[in-house]
Order: C-alpha cells, then structure tokens, then sequence
C-alpha cells in the first residue's frame, strides 16, 4: 500500500538522520526540500515518539540562540561494523545516533582459516558489544574483493554472524565500505559527490554520488585498480594486463623502488632520493590519470586517497593532484585529500552500510538482546 505524503516525509527525515548522523530543522528543510512548518511539525511527532532526540547543539554559524541537532534514538540499537582483512579483523559498534562506543583490532598471520578468522571475529566483537548496551540490531561486514574462492567465504562469513547473534548480517567489499566511511565520518563528509580510491596491496575503491554509494548494475563500480592503463603491460590477478593495480599497488611501487618497505620509501624520500622521488611521482600520475577519466565521465571534482600506500603524504598527493589539475577538463579546481579514519575505516564502513539500508529498522521499539562470550 503506498504511504502517505505525511509518511513519506517523515521517511525523508529519518533516512537523511540515518545517513547523517545529526542535522537541525534547517538542515533537514534544506536536505529534504520540505517547509520549515512541515519539518517542525513532523519532527516534533518524532520527539514525541521517541524515535528521534535532542542531541549536542549545531556548531552556531551567527549571533542568535544555537540551533538544536537532532538524531535518532540510540536506544533503537547498536550496529556492528567489521572489516575482513588479509592478516586483521577489525570491529566497530556505533549506535544509530552514529556515536561509535567501542572498537578493536585482531591480528592473525595471513595463513589463518577463515573458520578461525570467524570465530576470532565473532569473540572480539562479543567483547566490543560487552557491557549492557542496547540490543544489537544488526552486521555490516567488508571482505576484500581480492581473496579466492570469495563467494563461499562471504557465504560463511554470514552464516557465522547469523548464527551467533541472530540479526540481519550485510556484506561487502571492504574497499568499497572504507569509501562508504570517508564520506560519512571522514575526508568526503558533507561532500555530495567524491572519489575514493584505497592504495595497498590490491587497489579498489568507491564512487559517492549524491551522499550514496554507487555500485553499478554488477556490483563493480568502483574497481579503479582493474582500469588499464597499458594493454600490453603485466599480467593482473584479474587475468587481464595493464591494470592500473600492477604498478600502483603497495609490492609493485616497492619493487620499482627496490625497497622492501613503505618506511624505508618514505625515508628515502624524505632525504631527497631522486630515483625513489621519479618511482612515486610516476605511481601519482597513473593513479591521477585513471581518477581524471573518472572524474571527467562522471563530473565528479573530489578525491580521497586511502591505505597503505597514502603514508607517503604528500609526496604521493602531489602528482595525483597535479595531474588531476592537468587532465580533470570539467573540474580543474579539483580537491585531493587523505583518508582520516585509519584502519578502522572498512569497520566504520561496515556500520554505515547497515544504517543505510532502510530495510534494517531503527525506529521502533527495540527488546533487549543478552550478548554473551569473551575474546
């Protein structure tokens, strides 16, 4: 049955705070397109309700009294984000207002089963849960894209979730998700339309467009690593050659350099070593070329570099921003900036898929759930 108008409304309201965070009446008039009189009437139905909250105060922008945020209900339930890496697993837990309340990190050698990662998973986030918060509502999980036999580990993966806390688990690329945070809580916040591109062993990425994540009719939107550049370049993992990913990722910069590790490069270039400087100015070129391309198709002026590789600062952001300056046609005014949410992005990633995903509910009356188990 269709909702009503004053539903659907009311529906703008909550996605814009589920996605957000916290807004004032103003902000939310101007996210939603709604008058000032139906934005206070239906918000004040919230308050009411008890669905959405008087939060901390807006930063004020002028003389005057300070604008109320609003957010919704923490009580409604904590979301739980995780991120599957090659050798660690990190867990986040936010509640639906977005205030993070624990996280963690676990190690493992890369060689770990995924049956134990699992379950090394599930301990560590039973401990991050601990403590009598409000009930889990459910799981967000990002998985790198490039392990094999991905889809019976992700099948796994959510099935050991499942079973051990009995909510709705939402996977997927962890690069993706890492995106999905910078522009929630990081670099890309409050920008509508951004790039982001994760530099480490593999190369991924995600696309914002108009605050949400772009997956593309395949799911694949964002695959900046599998762009080629050379058609007759090395052979990448994808089977095909040139990718962008063979000479942009962290083990082939290093190679070209001839050092071992990211430290050793930044040291060098620090000291002023003219051939590790060409090795990192060419990586930032590549990477400006491919994100020019993009921007240009899609008319997007905003990038964020994140991952390993971005500890080489500036003298990576460099290049990049000036060969997005150089080949960006539409947006010569370009902005670059670096990832701010370190290792735990793919985790906060994880919770902003699940609060995000407006089949999860996080309005309504919420039952107690007893979390048991240790790390």
């Amino acid at each position: 049955m269709p909702r009503s108008p004053r539903r659907l409304h009311e529906s703008w309201i909550l996605d814009h705070l589920r996605r957000r965070g916290r807004a004032s009446r103003a902000e939310l008039v101007a996210a939603t397109g709604l008058s000032r009189a139906t934005v206070s009437a239906l918000t004040g139905e919230l308050l009411a309700q008890g669905k959405v909250v008087v939060t901390e105060p807006a930063t004020a922008t002028g003389p005057g009294r300070t604008p109320q945020a609003l957010a919704l209900n923490p009580a409604a339930g904590l979301v739980l984000g995780l991120d599957f890496g090659h050798s660690r697993v990190g867990v986040v837990a936010a509640d639906a207002a977005h205030a993070i309340i624990g996280s963690a990190t676990r190690p493992y050698p890369r060689s770990t089963p995924w049956e134990t990662r699992c379950a090394i998973a599930v301990r560590l986030a039973r401990t991050v849960l601990a403590g009598g918060a409000p009930r889990l509502a459910a799981v967000g999980i990002g998985i790198a894209g490039s392990i094999s036999g991905r889809p019976a580990v992700v099948e796994a993966i959510r099935d050991a979730f499942t079973d051990a806390f009995g909510v709705p688990v939402r996977t997927d690329n962890n690069a993706r998700l890492a995106g999905l945070a910078e522009s929630v809580w990081g670099a890309a916040r409050g920008v509508p339309d951004a790039l982001y591109v994760r530099l480490s062993s593999g190369v991924g990425g995600t696309v914002i467009l108009d605050g949400r994540v772009h997956r593309g009719r395949g799911g694949a939107a964002g695959e900046f690593g599998h762009v080629c550049i050379d058609p007759t370049g090395p052979l990448c993992r994808c089977s095909n050659r040139g990718c962008l990913e063979c000479y942009v990722g962290v083990e082939a910069v290093l190679a070209e350099a001839g050092g071992t590790t990211l430290a050793e490069l930044g040291a060098a270039l620090d000291r002023g070593d003219r051939d590790a400087a060409a090795v990192v100015a060419k990586a930032g070129q590549r990477i400006g070329l491919v994100l020019a391309g993009a921007g240009n198709v899609l008319d997007v002026p905003h990038v964020v570099l994140g991952g390993d590789l971005t500890v080489l600062g500036e003298h990576l952001v460099r290049p990049v921003r000036q060969t997005l300056a150089r080949h960006l046609h539409a947006n010569p005014d370009a902005t670059v900036g670096l990832a701010e949410l370190g290792d735990l992005d793919g985790a906060l990633g994880g919770v902003a898929l699940v609060l995000h995903d407006p089949s999860i509910p996080f309005t309504g009356p919420l039952a107690p759930r007893h979390l048991t188990g240790t790390a």
